[in-house]
């Protein structure tokens, strides 16, 4: 198997994971997948640029819901959005190439007999610690937290809230800013979407805390506290 316009570090890892019984999607070069347990898979996607330096997302995903469609997941693999418990690492010499190695070797031997359900509810647990980061930012403004809503009553009487919507289609979040009637949350005043062009934020697995604390500033300093005035 050849890999055109691939750096010699991408070629050199695509053919250890195919000789360590890992299989490459057909049709989304660069994705690998192993079967772990009989419902899931480890994932590797591999990914370079021109000057060498390696971006590997790896994990587990599910593929209980391939069930009818196992053609189609031979086909592409899992990605960036699907694969359910998910890290990103980069690599661009042999001291970042040497820290990967260890963990993903150690990510791969906590998980690996995990079934679908454990890894399902290692995710929800991911979740629950993303949010929390939100929790602490709002609760001290004022702001009271109702599943994935944190609201605000102003001083007019409607309420402002920050919903966290969690995509439909995806493992992907959207932050949306209402002023809404205080007693109808559907009944909306004003509404804005939290808009990060060319960014991977909304991966939040992949965020560092750092990188979530800069988001909620972001989101409170352009979007939050204007609408509080």
């Amino acid at each position: 198997m050849t890999y055109p316009q691939k750096s010699e570090r991408y070629i050199k890892y695509a053919e250890i994971l195919l000789s360590n019984g890992f299989s490459e999607a057909k049709k989304s070069k660069g994705h690998f997948f192993r079967q772990a347990t009989e419902q899931t898979a480890f994932i590797v996607n591999l990914g370079d640029d021109e000057e060498g330096s390696i971006t590997i997302l790896y994990g587990f995903t599910s593929t209980a819901c391939m069930i009818g469609y196992e053609e189609w997941f031979e086909n592409h693999g899992s990605d960036i959005v699907y694969c359910q418990v998910r890290n990103i690492l980069f690599i661009w010499d042999e001291e970042s190439e040497f820290n990967a190695q260890t963990k993903i070797s150690d990510f791969y031997a906590k998980y690996k007999t995990h079934s679908k359900e454990e890894i399902i509810s290692v995710k929800k647990e991911r979740d629950k610690e993303f949010l929390s980061h939100f929790k602490r930012a709002f609760k001290p403004l004022g702001f009271k937290k109702k599943g994935k809503k944190w609201t605000r009553i102003l001083e007019n009487g409607s309420a402002l809230t920050l919903d966290a919507q969690k995509s439909a289609f995806s493992d992907q979040y959207y932050f949306n800013i209402t002023i809404h009637e205080a007693s109808d949350f559907y009944a909306i005043q004003f509404y804005e979407r939290v808009v990060m062009n060319g960014s991977n934020l909304y991966n939040w697995q992949l965020m560092t805390d750092e990188q979530i604390d800069n988001l909620i500033k972001h989101i409170l300093k352009n979007y939050i506290e204007p609408n509080m005035r």
